[in-house]
């Protein structure tokens, strides 16, 4: 869910960033992947052999309609104990990261990844972070229209964790909390913001408890060629925990990933996200941004209910060069039961990408996409594939 709450499994994402930065630390922190290092190594590769703990800092350019062009600099510490169940190498990590860009935002994080128990079955997330985000907002709905877009800015702060066990290979049960502070400091005068008509957009404390099972039978985690990756999540906060926001969040993600031709990727994915109560309105589920319907801006339609495909195809070209196209379609709703076939909002593109690690699968992507049904467009330059 593209939200303006950092999450534990994407350690230093900010709000509204899931593109270059969540990919930044897919290569740096880890957190939701597994390391550059075991990435390089198929599932079935015997890799045992740990190397010695590992300093990598690294500078983050990126660009992207929501945030301008973005800069800062990231530093992941690895520690490495050995061998997971799959005999990938997982190393624990502490990782860092601070972007400014040119619409001045501003995103702080600090997460850490642990591994512990035999066969390195047991994981630990945690991630704080601190955000201000000057962003626009539409209004609530699958037809919220151009006329409504107001600016706002809200400062965030969150404090994340997630535990995980691999109970079966490939297989994961998990529990996560997460403590939530948002303010909104600027808002547009006579907009639906400053007016309190949004529900969820007084400021205040979340806090939430969840689970989640996920099936992860990906080649690779950074680019998968082949397996699929389904994950269920739910969570929910309550004045119980201490929290002012009482609501919960249900997602299922399922990703599929085949391979036609040698070297040829198909990768699919559905998604599926409902809240209950009355959540802060950035956790409300929304498309657009980098990740999910390229070409539209991040959280141009937002509701209660979420419904969306896409589908990618990655040919690589000569050298390190490679060449995609992709196509998605997605919706909101207020009630389930508001889904029509012509509410969909689609969307397609093109990409080039280039491969800072063959070995790894590890791109830097350029893609171009077009929200057709607003009629607009949007250039990203990021690290990683959209998913």
């Amino acid at each position: 869910m593209n939200n303006h709450w950092p999450s534990p499994r994407r350690c230093c994402v900010a709000p509204r960033l899931p593109t270059m930065v969540g990919c930044v630390i897919a290569v740096l922190c880890t957190l939701g992947v597994t390391s550059p290092i075991a990435a390089q190594q198929d599932s079935t590769a015997d890799t045992t052999a740990s190397p010695g703990n590992t300093l990598v800092p690294l500078p983050v350019l990126f660009y992207q309609p929501e945030t301008g062009t973005g800069f800062g600099a990231a530093a992941a510490y690895y520690m490495y104990g050995g061998a997971g169940q799959s005999a990938r190498i997982v190393p624990s990590s502490i990782g860092l990261i601070g972007i400014y860009t040119t619409k001045k935002q501003i995103i702080a994080e600090l997460g850490a990844e642990v591994y512990f128990g035999a066969g390195r079955r047991f994981r630990l997330l945690g991630a704080v972070g601190y955000s201000k985000f000057p962003t626009k907002f539409w209004g609530l709905g699958n037809e919220a229209p151009d006329s409504l877009e107001e600016d706002y800015t809200p400062r965030t702060f969150t404090l994340a964790g997630e535990f995980q066990w691999e109970a079966f290979l490939g297989w994961y049960l998990g529990a996560s909390a997460q403590l939530g502070h948002r303010r909104l400091s600027e808002v547009q005068e006579g907009g639906m913001l400053a007016g309190g008509a949004v529900p969820g957009s007084a400021d205040g404390r979340f806090v939430s408890v969840g689970a989640l099972v996920t099936r992860d039978t990906r080649n690779n985690t950074v680019a998968p060629s082949r397996g699929s990756y389904h994950q269920l999540r739910a969570a929910f906060a309550d004045g119980l925990f201490g929290s002012e926001f009482d609501f919960g969040q249900y997602t299922l993600d399922l990703r599929m990933y085949l391979s036609p031709l040698t070297r040829h990727v198909l990768a699919l994915r559905a998604l599926g996200q409902a809240v209950t109560g009355e959540p802060p309105f950035e956790l409300l589920p929304q498309l657009g941004g980098d990740v999910l319907l390229r070409g539209y801006f991040a959280g141009r339609f937002r509701d209660r209910n979420l419904v969306a495909f896409q589908a990618e195809y990655r040919v690589p070209v000569w050298w390190r060069i490679g060449v995609v196209g992709f196509v998605g379609a997605g919706q909101v709703a207020s009630v389930r039961d508001a889904f029509t076939l012509d509410g969909f909002k689609p969307s397609a593109g093109l990409g080039l990408r280039f491969a800072l690690s063959p070995s790894a699968g590890l791109n830097i992507r350029a893609d171009y996409g077009w929200g057709f049904d607003v009629g607009s467009g949007g250039f990203y330059l990021a690290f990683g594939e959209a998913f």
